[in-house]
């Protein structure tokens, strides 16, 4: 059993999300995003001010237009941001 993404972080971290975030939805992501990428409390604060959750996997493409659609979905999802650590061979 895995514990929430917000029982790992500190107390500084969970301030700064239930200050800055009422949606419980992007409070969530927040949380996983900053114990996945090791976020410090200030880089969390940055974040979440510039809207990483709003701007991430929005990149502007035509793949939709140019490829099949189990393709395009595919390279859509390349331009994500990841959501869980992977490792390269």
């Amino acid at each position: 059993m895995l514990q929430q993404p917000v029982a790992t972080l500190g107390r500084g971290h969970n301030v700064i999300l239930l200050d800055k975030l009422g949606d419980p939805d992007a409070r969530l992501w927040y949380a996983t995003a900053a114990v996945e990428n090791g976020w410090s409390r200030n880089v969390l604060a940055h974040h979440i001010e510039t809207k990483l959750h709003e701007r991430s996997g929005k990149a502007i493409t035509n793949f939709q237009a140019t490829l099949p659609s189990s393709g395009s979905d595919l390279a859509q999802q390349s331009f994500k941001t990841p959501t869980s650590s992977t490792s390269w061979p």
